[in-house]
């Protein structure tokens, strides 16, 4: 039998599924019997409650002796299968100087090993590892508190590290845990440092793409994606163009035609043609001068800096971006905090005037 504790966990993990993905994950977990797992095919097939197959599933679990660590790979392969469930930050690592990598790389096994020494130092912890792709993925579970803090969504953190590159990326994380877990990383990794980068969103694999790729964004996606068929800087005979297979209406006409074509020039330089990594929000913090004298002529007696911030919000802030442009509803070319964005690597900004310096006097 298993414990109750295990058996709390195991219900709430399992509470989390939906009906066609029990028999997919529980495959993929590997604790339950293949024969058991026919069962449950049976079950499903059955389309029973939700909750009746989640109790039939926790009796066929009793045939093995589960343990908390069990529980928590299986919800690591949930949340590996459902990312933007949570929200997510970047951090970048820093190598230290006397290392010839950026930071020393070690098989899958031996990081979790030295990650869960170098956590048992601060507390308790029960700490999985699975990889999906060429990524490391990362469920740590904060053994503090009481039962009922255990068991609390904030006791536990995931991350995601992709081998030979200087970030992690990571789910929310108590501030009373902040500093230990970071300090565990910096040991267990060789860095030096490790920095928040201002790149927070609930798409992992867009933040993954816009902190590895971040040279490669907009127009240049074309080159890393495959999609032209020869060296960029190579000349070679040039292809003649198909005719488009739909007819054009003869009685449609647009007007600025010219604008509309230069319109889309600027947007494909800027953004490229793929559609575009997502972005749940932007944030600019202006810290600059006051420029709208012609409208509020009173706010020229302000010599201080004006202060305001301004935020873009929804499913996919970069492509809404883009089809501003081509709208015509934004000026082009757009400002270089908003074309660059993607080239940036991060979502929160402040922008400033320059602090223009005084020439030395001879």
């Amino acid at each position: 039998m298993i414990n109750t504790n295990v058996e709390i966990r195991l219900r709430k993990v399992l509470g989390r599924f939906k009906r066609d993905e029990f028999v997919k994950h529980l495959r993929e977990w590997g604790s339950i019997p293949s024969g058991c797992l026919k069962e449950v095919e049976t079950v499903v097939a059955e389309k029973s409650t939700r909750k009746a197959l989640v109790e039939r599933i926790v009796q066929l679990s009793n045939i093995k002796h589960l343990t908390t660590l069990d529980v928590a790979q299986l919800d690591l392969i949930y949340h590996q299968n459902h990312p933007n469930n949570r929200k997510w930050s970047v951090f970048q690592l820093t190598k230290q100087p006397e290392q010839n990598e950026k930071h020393v790389v070690t098989s899958p096994d031996a990081f979790r090993e030295r990650l869960g020494k170098q956590l048992s130092f601060y507390f308790k912890n029960d700490l999985c590892l699975r990889t999906r792709g060429d990524a490391w993925w990362l469920r740590l579970g904060i053994q503090e508190g009481s039962q009922a803090q255990r068991l609390s969504p904030g006791n536990v953190v995931y991350m995601v590290h992709h081998p030979h590159s200087q970030y992690i990326i990571m789910s929310s994380i108590k501030v009373s845990h902040k500093d230990f877990v970071m300090q565990a990383l910096l040991n267990s990794l060789h860095c030096s440092e490790i920095r928040e980068i201002q790149l927070t969103g609930r798409d992992l694999d867009s933040l993954a793409a816009l902190a590895l790729h971040s040279n490669s964004q907009g127009w240049f996606s074309q080159f890393r994606l495959g999609q032209v068929d020869s060296n960029p800087l190579s000349k070679g005979p040039s292809r003649k163009r198909k005719a488009p297979s739909d007819v054009p209406d003869t009685d449609v006409v647009f007007e600025n035609q010219k604008d509309k074509d230069h319109r889309e020039q600027q947007i494909l330089h800027a953004f490229g043609s793929n559609r575009q990594p997502k972005l749940q929000k932007i944030e600019y913090k202006l810290e600059t001068r006051f420029r709208g004298f012609e409208f509020a002529p009173a706010m020229s007696l302000h010599k201080e800096p004006f202060h305001c911030r301004v935020k873009f919000e929804g499913s996919s802030v970069l492509e809404g971006i883009k089809e501003l442009g081509r709208a015509g509803l934004t000026a082009l070319p757009l400002p270089h905090h908003l074309a660059n964005v993607h080239s940036l690597a991060k979502n929160h900004f402040v922008l400033a005037d320059k602090k223009r310096t005084r020439p030395e006097q001879k």
